[in-house]
């Protein structure tokens, strides 16, 4: 019998199945006692001259030799920020965009990156390719950046200085049927997305728990995977870790693309998502007109001639075929969703939207334009 979904059991066959090919590229500073060991020995760790004052090391890793100390400050405040970064077709895909959302993210929380781009980019390479993916696998790169070791007060300035990771994996957020049939959303009402005044969603940081609290909320029980959060003024937001959208289509829309409209939420109250950027830029390639919108209800996602779906790196494209329990169109993924499903998947092939995964140094310059 298999698992039951949230069962404990389930959890743990996730976490096999993450952990079964990983590798982990560590850098941080060296602090005798507080830096895990394995990073101090030589034969499997390099020293890194950053220019920081003190002495840093990296190395890759499997996931069980090695973890972030207990002073980091993103295991003690989620002071930190990411990038998830897919692989496919024998490329990091759209590996420049996520490097430079990486370096908006770390400059507007003050915490400086020891590498530059293209030497990060090496490393991030050199990890990947000690991974035994297979062409099958939703193989993904989770790359970190936090506050570093640091005492036991919040204050940032007496943190020693950035520790970087990079996870090289698999992910898979939903089963692959859920391409085919959809999934439903929930909603939380009460828990809200702040806007840029209270935590800036446009700063991919670690410190979800928000969102935590509104999945909680707007999956009661289980009943749905993923919820709408909505803004202080009740307008549709996101979903808790994915960009959302909503496809009108007015009459005459199967002849005329134009008569297709693509709405997705404004950035202010959202992540501004890589893959988000990429389907507004595909749906205009189709001929549909495109807009984000600050003023969508949640009643504007359910009833008929329209499409509900959500992007994100782990997520990819998600058809959304009910919302708070009332469908949307006719309750199955729509066409236009489907449409724009095939068009990204035929980027992700295109050598000229990643890097390829046997790059050396002056291919990797070439591709980030250094």
């Amino acid at each position: 019998m298999p698992p039951r979904e949230g069962s404990v059991d389930n959890a743990i066959a996730a976490l096999l199945e993450v952990g079964r090919k990983a590798r982990a590229f560590v850098s941080m500073p060296v602090v005798k006692g507080v830096t895990p060991r394995i990073l101090l020995d030589p034969g499997r760790s390099r020293s890194k001259d950053a220019g920081e004052g003190f002495e840093r090391r990296h190395g890759i890793f499997r996931l069980d030799e090695i973890g972030l100390p207990l002073l980091d400050h993103d295991v003690l405040y989620g002071d930190a920020c990411f990038e998830g970064i897919l692989i496919r077709n024998g490329q990091v895909f759209l590996l420049r965009e996520h490097l430079d959302r990486l370096w908006h993210s770390a400059g507007r929380l003050g915490i400086p990156v020891p590498y530059d781009r293209p030497e990060l980019a090496e490393h991030l390479l050199e990890t990947v390719r000690e991974v035994a993916f297979e062409p099958s696998d939703n193989s993904y790169i989770r790359l970190v950046v936090t506050r570093g070791l640091g005492d036991l007060g919040i204050n940032p300035r007496k943190c020693v200085g950035t520790t970087l990771f990079a996870i090289a994996s698999t992910i898979r957020l939903y089963p692959r049927e859920a391409y085919e049939k959809g999934i439903p959303l929930g909603i939380a009402r009460n828990i809200r997305r702040p806007d840029a005044t209270i935590l800036d969603p446009r700063i991919k940081s670690n410190n979800y728990l928000n969102n935590v609290l509104a999945l909680r909320e707007g999956c009661e029980e289980g009943s749905t995977p993923e919820c709408v959060m909505l803004t202080r003024d009740g307008f549709v937001a996101e979903a808790t870790v994915d960009n959302l959208f909503l496809v009108l289509k007015e009459d005459g829309w199967k002849s005329n693309p134009a008569r297709v409209r693509v709405l997705t939420p404004a950035g202010e109250y959202c992540l501004n998502g890589i893959t988000r950027m990429m389907i507004l830029e595909l749906a205009r390639r189709e001929g549909f007109s495109t807009d984000d919108s600050a003023k969508i209800l949640p009643l504007d996602l359910v009833g008929e001639n329209r499409e509900v779906f959500m992007t994100g790196t782990g997520a990819f494209v998600m058809p959304i075929t009910g919302v708070a329990g009332h469908p949307v169109g006719d309750g199955r993924p729509g066409e236009i969703t489907r449409v724009l499903l095939s068009r990204i998947t035929e980027t992700m092939a295109d050598p000229g939207r990643g890097l390829s995964l046997g790059a050396g140094p002056p291919e990797i310059r070439r591709y980030l334009g250094c």
